[in-house]
């Protein structure tokens, strides 16, 4: 296997388990709401103001980035609602689209908040956790010295909030589909440029110069998103303990369907 390549396969696989874990979450967090407090309207703000700090970084990206490109920006909300497709939305920023705005802006907007998020948790990660140390611990593979880091890792002022933003942060960074809308036409010129690139580079060292900084980018990458899917298995882990112990007392459970829509069942 080509080295080069591990971090950006690392950063793929990471971003596949959590789009997956992110669905789960969403599903059941709402669902142990809509179990806490028994009324369906209330059980939306309950779980809108669970994720409110990853929805505001999510919201303020998007109207950051789209005044940086020179995108006129409308109204912000971060009151939760419900769409015409059963979905929820957490929060929104209006932008005026427009045929000047093009596919490459759009597509920058649109992944403002996967950036945000990642720089989010990698400062929380490297600051407040020493990720740094701890991954040094595991590629040693000494207990007595992964089990000192654990333990200082435990000891860390506030854990449990920093383990709740980077909770928070992960399931409300990942794009919507509105925000993937113009992906396809961005794919397919980025695609483009990388076949001229290849070209252009073919017997020089161009493609040498370029595979470091890629890797090192996509490094990043992985390290945030590997963080984030071991806070989100540890969390998912409370919430369905939680789920069952609020289904055990109100003696009702939660019915979960495909669409990812539920409802209460005696």
């Amino acid at each position: 296997m080509n080295d080069p390549l591990m971090p950006i396969i690392w950063a793929a696989l990471g971003l596949i388990c959590l789009l997956f874990m992110h669905r789960w979450i969403h599903a059941h967090l709402h669902g142990f709401s809509l179990l806490l407090v028994g009324r369906p309207e209330w059980a939306v703000i309950v779980y809108a103001v669970i994720l409110f700090p990853g929805v505001l970084l999510h919201e303020v990206s998007h109207w950051l980035v789209a005044n940086l490109l020179g995108v006129r920006t409308g109204g912000m909300s971060l009151i939760p609602r419900r769409q015409s497709d059963g979905s929820l939305q957490l929060g929104y920023v209006e932008y005026y689209k427009s045929a000047r705005v093009g596919p490459i802006r759009e597509s920058l907007i649109g992944a403002a908040p996967l950036v945000a998020g990642t720089i989010a948790i990698l400062l929380i990660g490297r600051h407040v956790f020493s990720v740094t140390s701890l991954g040094n611990a595991i590629r040693e593979g000494d207990i007595a010295i992964l089990a000192g880091a654990m333990a200082e890792l435990l000891a860390i002022p506030n854990v449990l909030v920093w383990i709740y933003l980077i909770f928070a942060i992960s399931n409300a960074m990942l794009p919507s589909r509105s925000d993937r809308h113009a992906w396809p036409a961005f794919l397919v010129i980025m695609g483009i440029v990388s076949l001229v690139i290849a070209f252009l580079g073919r017997n020089t060292a161009m493609l040498d110069n370029l595979a470091r900084p890629v890797s090192i980018l996509f490094g990043y990458l992985g390290t945030a998103f590997s963080l984030a899917i071991a806070v989100d298995l540890l969390c998912m882990g409370g919430i369905a303990l939680a789920e069952w112990i609020l289904s055990r007392l109100r003696g009702a459970s939660v019915v979960y369907g495909r669409s990812g829509n539920e409802e209460t069942a005696a």
